[in-house]
């Protein structure tokens, strides 16, 4: 078989990383004596390496990340509650393959949404599925969907979901349909698939979600039955950066008037 028949049978098989590859995959393989096993191990490692880049970039995009910040950016020398090897620990995904939660409480402008986004995609990377949304935005859909007589649909699509990130539980209030509807998506997934809240309120004062003593006990029984809770604790980063300019336009101010 000619070299171009065998690149264009790659093409058509969809091994597209093969058939770019191949030919200095196999001078390389002929120069270094390499087995044909050796030769064909190396020519599907590259085409895996290119179609799970691929997946990745679909599964990021799907997630519908907002505002995406690595870790990386995260000072977590000014926080308290959490360090990063309990983030690098939960960047590995098993709370994920063992469907429990993870919930991020904190006051504002200490970096949970950060924190969140940055898990969701170290999780795509790893090939989960996921979707970011604000708690308000997902009730909203839930709401529309009860509407439309189209809710069953709404819980099989969000069942897809490895994970469901949850922004801002508790910013913004809802009514008593709103809040049922939404711990029906909790005990759907319950012990089934995880979930990641993000949210200002203790679990005492979860009844301000749900607006009902006893389903806000069963939600925070649900979520809380196989999670981890971390409390982060500091100053806004808003407030830090805000001070920081106030510093340095009162120095650059002192040496102007120095000058």
């Amino acid at each position: 078989m000619k070299h171009e028949e065998l690149v264009s049978n790659l093409k058509q098989l969809h091994l597209h990383e093969m058939s770019s590859q191949y030919f200095e995959i196999s001078k390389t393989a002929e120069k270094d004596r390499r087995t044909y096993e050796q030769f064909l191990a190396k020519l599907v490692e590259v085409e895996l390496a290119a179609k799970h880049k691929i997946k990745v970039v679909r599964l990021l995009k799907e997630a519908k990340i907002p505002l995406y910040k690595s870790l990386d950016t995260y000072k977590f020398e000014v926080r308290e509650g959490i360090n990063v090897k309990q983030m690098n620990r939960l960047a590995t995904g098993e709370f994920v393959r063992s469907a429990s939660n993870v919930v991020f409480y904190g006051g504002i402008g200490v970096g949970k949404t950060h924190l969140a986004t940055a898990l969701v995609g170290a999780l795509c990377q790893l090939g989960f599925r996921c979707l970011c949304t604000s708690t308000h935005g997902l009730i909203g859909q839930l709401l529309v969907a009860k509407q439309n007589l189209s809710l069953s649909s709404l819980f099989k699509r969000l069942d897809k979901y490895d994970l469901i990130y949850c922004d801002e539980l508790g910013y913004v209030p809802h009514d008593q349909d709103g809040a049922d509807l939404f711990f029906q998506l909790i005990s759907q997934r319950s012990e089934r698939k995880s979930m990641l809240i993000t949210t200002n309120l203790t679990y005492s004062e979860w009844d301000k979600v749900f607006l009902n003593l006893k389903t806000t006990a069963a939600a925070v029984d649900r979520i809380i039955y196989k999670c981890e809770t971390f409390n982060v604790r500091g100053d806004s980063w808003r407030e830090m950066e805000a001070k920081k300019r106030m510093v340095n336009k009162e120095l650059t101010e002192q040496e102007s008037s120095i000058t």
